[in-house]
């Protein structure tokens, strides 16, 4: 028998956590597979705690305050409460699409030894707009990739690329690897992600794991997500060492481009033109925040306290 460990961070999820931890209890598994699942709260406000507590009796639940959480730290300090084999790191707004979401992720860790991580797709929500719905399919495309070593030079700063949002990790190389890099605003999966890479082994992408998860960013919080994005890379300066972010942009928007021409919506490429010109300066003056007074990052940035 082997054990899955979900690992949840929330912080007032109880618009979500019900559909979610209903949905994960759903989940069809091996024989041999249990489940655990450990949420630690960041102390919300609302009715989270109440929720798990009274509909989920078997989640173990654990909070700490609101100014200790840490990507990295907490996510680590999770896994050090996990007793499960594999670790699936999820948050709190993306519901699995399906009932083999933990299944599918689980099979390319458990069939290939040189796998260390499994992440998965994003499929937009219903009430996603445009632009959203294209940086999902151009993140998270409809086939299976796996990337190792030799993905660098085909597909550049994409090769290191992973997210939390729904992620599992092989619990042994996650513990030999050091977990994620804490004290940093960003990037702590992309980072993990690279020393896997950078080690010898492979990262999968499956796009039959799958999950909806998507936001409608105002331009002002696209800024602030940027800005913290280049913070995150001026922090982790070795992974541009590698391949730049810069050119993965350039072909974003050239794609995003043709995508609104190709729905007949060339009405939306100025939005998508103020958008991406936000974001770049965002993402530069996060690379240079170190000139900036503490006052001012906190004010550009979404996650600094």
């Amino acid at each position: 028998m082997s054990k899955i460990s979900i690992l949840i961070p929330t912080y007032n999820a109880e618009s979500y956590i019900d559909d979610l931890l209903a949905k994960l209890y759903e989940q069809e598994l091996d024989k041999e597979d249990e489940l655990e699942v450990i949420i630690v709260d960041s102390s919300s406000s609302d009715n989270t705690e109440e929720i798990i507590k009274n509909n989920f009796p078997n989640v173990i639940f654990e909070t700490i305050l609101n100014k200790e959480f840490d990507h990295g730290g907490t996510r680590n300090y999770m896994a050090s409460l996990a007793s499960g084999d594999l670790l699936l790191f999820m948050t709190q707004d993306a519901i699995p699409v399906d009932s083999h979401l933990v299944k599918n992720l689980a099979k390319e860790l458990k069939d290939n030894p040189s796998t260390l991580v499994s992440y998965a797709r994003q499929i937009p929500k219903k009430d996603a707009q445009e632009l959203e719905r294209f940086a999902r399919s151009f993140n998270y495309p409809d086939h299976n990739i796996i990337k190792n070593k030799e993905s660098i030079q085909e597909i550049g700063i994409k090769a290191f690329f992973n997210s939390n949002v729904c992620s599992m990790y092989k619990s042994v190389c996650f513990k030999e690897l050091g977990g994620f890099p804490e004290h940093i605003i960003l990037n702590e999966d992309m980072i993990l992600a690279s020393k896997v890479i950078l080690e010898g082994y492979n990262v999968s992408y499956n796009a039959s794991a799958k999950v909806y998860h998507s936001h409608n960013y105002s331009l002002k919080q696209q800024f602030k997500r940027y800005f913290d994005i280049g913070m995150a890379f001026n922090q982790t300066k070795f992974l541009l060492d590698y391949a730049s972010n810069e050119k993965e942009g350039a072909k974003m928007v050239k794609d995003q481009t043709k995508y609104l021409l190709s729905i007949n919506k060339p009405h939306i490429i100025p939005r998508a033109f103020l958008e991406n010109i936000i974001k770049f300066l965002a993402y530069n003056t996060g690379k240079r925040n170190r000139y900036l007074p503490s006052k001012v990052k906190k004010t550009f940035s979404a996650y600094m306290k």
